[in-house]
């Protein structure tokens, strides 16, 4: 299970980057199973973008504050592990105004939040798509090397590597509650803290 994501030299030249589909619904009870994708790239002496998009129906949107629980919401997720040899992760849980929860650990009941150890933020872009007539809320985010150098108190910065992740859709109160991935989580209740599922998602020069 991988994800090739390119590495640019600006953030101008980022185009062709493979898409990825959040298309595992391992828990569906209701049949609601909507259409939703990611992307990734990274740009040399800045960071990591990642977008993600939903096609979705009767989007929930209720969360207004930072850390607020957005996995009610109708959610896009990101978990990440960046730093080799460290089995911190962070997630980044936003919903359609761009309200985002962010925590690290290694586990779901080892987590801080973000804000605790940083004032510095990841980027977070509210974006809408339209395409075959149809229209998709989702966000891009921007998680800068100095973001992580300084959660993770070690110097980083971008090169070929390969890191852990998955990409998530989630609705805990939407009108139909939905928990996709795109690598699959195999567990028999709905869990996204579960690393010993991420895929590896690997940065090559475009």
């Amino acid at each position: 299970m991988k994800y090739i994501a390119p590495i640019f030299k600006s953030a101008a030249d980022a185009k062709d980057f493979p898409v990825a589909a959040i298309d595992s619904y391992v828990w569906d009870t209701n049949g609601y199973k909507p259409e939703s994708y990611a992307a990734m790239f990274a740009v040399e002496n800045e960071g990591i973008h990642s977008l993600l998009w939903s096609f979705e129906e009767n989007i929930r949107c209720e969360c207004t504050k930072r850390d607020d629980p957005v996995y009610t919401d109708s959610c896009l997720e990101l978990f990440l592990m960046p730093i080799e040899g460290d089995s911190r992760y962070i997630n980044f849980e936003v919903n359609k105004k761009g309200v985002y929860l962010s925590q690290i650990g290694t586990c779901r009941e080892d987590r801080r939040f973000i804000k605790e150890l940083t004032d510095l933020e990841p980027v977070i872009y509210p974006m809408e798509i339209e395409e075959d007539g149809k229209t998709a809320w989702g966000y891009e985010i921007i998680i800068s090397e100095e973001f992580i150098s300084e959660l993770y108190q070690s110097d980083f910065s971008i090169f070929e590597a390969e890191m852990k992740g998955n990409f998530y859709k989630c609705g805990d109160l939407a009108d139909k509650p939905h928990y996709g991935a795109h690598f699959p989580v195999e567990t028999s209740s709905p869990d996204f803290h579960r690393p010993e599922f991420f895929g590896n998602i690997i940065f090559r020069k475009a």
